[in-house]
Order: C-alpha cells, then sequence, then structure tokens
C-alpha cells in the first residue's frame, strides 16, 4: 500500500515538474487530473522534446476520450506562433477495440512484431500521415505539423481558444446558423476530394467528426481513415455517407445514398 501511495507521489512531483517546464497557462484541479490521467513520464519527456521547438506554452483541455486528449497550446508551424491542438493517445489505457481491421490492409505499415504501444504510436503516425495526404489534396482538415511517438501537433481550429462545435453539438440549431444544402454540399465535395485526390476514405465518418469552423466544414479524426485499396475501402465509404444522410435528413435533406455514392467516386 505504502508503495503505491509513493509511486503516486513521485508521479505527481514528475508531472508538476515537467509541467512547469512545458509552461502550462492554467492548472487548476480538474485539468490537472486530466494531465495526470493522459501524461505518463515518458509522454512528458516526449512533449518537452517536442517543446524546443513546436510549443511555446501549453493551454487547457480541449476534449477527452477513451483513446486519447486533446489539449490547446501556442505553438510554432516553421517558426510562425500558432495555435495547435496537441493530440495525445493514451499509452497505457488506450482501448483500441476495432484498430486492427483499420490497419491490417493498409500497405504502408509493417505490424509483424508490433507491441500494443508500438501499436499506439504507429497509429498516431498514421493519422498523421492520412492528414498530410487529406491537406494535400485539398481537402479541408486540419494542417498537420508534426507526430511523434503517441502525440500528434496540428492547427487548431476555434477562436479565443475554444474550439470550433461539432455538427452534433450544434445539433437542431444547424439551419439557424448555416444552409443545409450548401453545407451537405460541401461536405460532399470534401469526401469526393478526399477520395480521388488523396486516396483515403474516412472510414469514422458522423456529425462527431466534423466541424464547422468559420461556417465550413472540416473532417478530423483521421486515425482509422483507410486507403481506397483497402479491402473493406468501400463498405466505410457507403457507411460514412448512410451516417451524412441520416443526420441532414433531420433538416428535411432527402438524399439517395446510390446517386451520393455515384457523384464522390466518378
Amino acid at each position: 500500500m505504502k508503495k503505491s501511495a509513493d509511486e503516486k507521489l513521485r508521479k505527481i512531483k514528475d508531472i508538476d515538474y515537467y509541467l512547469e517546464k512545458l509552461k502550462v497557462k492554467r492548472k487548476d484541479a480538474s485539468e490537472r487530473k486530466i494531465f495526470a490521467e493522459v501524461l505518463d513520464k515518458r509522454t512528458l519527456v516526449n512533449l518537452y522534446k517536442l517543446s524546443k521547438k513546436y510549443i511555446r506554452a501549453m493551454g487547457g483541455v480541449v476534449s477527452t476520450g477513451k483513446e486519447a486528449n486533446v489539449f490547446f497550446a501556442d505553438g510554432f508551424d516553421n517558426g510562425k506562433l500558432i495555435p495547435v491542438a496537441i493530440k495525445i493517445y493514451r499509452t497505457e489505457t488506450s482501448e483500441f477495440y476495432k484498430m486492427d481491421e483499420y490497419i491490417f490492409g493498409d500497405k504502408r505499415f509493417d505490424l509483424r512484431r508490433v507491441s500494443k504501444k508500438d501499436l499506439i504510436n504507429l497509429w498516431a503516425e498514421k493519422e498523421f500521415r492520412n492528414l498530410q495526404r487529406a491537406y494535400e489534396a485539398g481537402v479541408k482538415v486540419p494542417k498537420p505539423i508534426v507526430h511523434f511517438r503517441n502525440i500528434l501537433i496540428m492547427e487548431f481550429l476555434g477562436e479565443d481558444e475554444m474550439p470550433s462545435p461539432s455538427l452534433f453539438e450544434i445539433g437542431r440549431k444547424l439551419p439557424e446558423v448555416v444552409d443545409c444544402e450548401r453545407l451537405f454540399d460541401e461536405i460532399t465535395k470534401n469526401i469526393r476530394l478526399l477520395y480521388k485526390k488523396a486516396e483515403l476514405v474516412h472510414s469514422d465518418l458522423s456529425e462527431y467528426n466534423i466541424l464547422l469552423h468559420r461556417e465550413e466544414p472540416y473532417l478530423i479524426d483521421m486515425g482509422q481513415a483507410v486507403l481506397v485499396d483497402h479491402p473493406n475501402a468501400n463498405m466505410y465509404l457507403e457507411r460514412d455517407l448512410k451516417n451524412l444522410i441520416r443526420f441532414f435528413n433531420k433538416f428535411g435533406l432527402k438524399k439517395d445514398i446510390n446517386e451520393v455514392l455515384k457523384e464522390i467516386v466518378n
């Protein structure tokens, strides 16, 4: 029992030491608890290494999840100070229930003799590379800046340290905020760019991971995206479109999935 208490105290001291190094702007009790949950010592050390070039000061928590937490930070992109989002995948408590189906079959990655921790690092790399492909193809996604081990740094989408809302968060008020027909067309335009030019399928698209940033839709959470030659790519694309059509049906938009699918792939 005493050993467990001593280990907890050492962890708190390690966290405090590195939080000071990372110049965390705010440390209230709830945010400090989240730092403690996701930031093991190895992650803290890796963050500190990244801070020398990419992070000026860590900020508060943007979102929390089973697999990863996202933090706001003042960061650097090619030496320019910009707001960034730092996504940190959990190395100890990650619950990637169906990770394998999105990585196996991807010719970009060699999965022989990959440990659980290596798999999490590989997932962070996969999301970074997917974002790169999408961004370079002109798809509206956060600009990727760097990844290292289980850490991904990207452009922050929001204002005054507040993230832009997802379509789910806007909910029933969506028609008051934006023209739904135009928004649907913009999203499908981005899905087509993703498919035709980046040669990717998002594979987990829904109202939860489309942000409305300055009245434009941005696709996020690209870790599950697969190449179009993945064995399940067509199934994932159809599922993405069904989710999209289901959401927009709530606002009176009646879309035929076969017609939308033809627009994407042709």
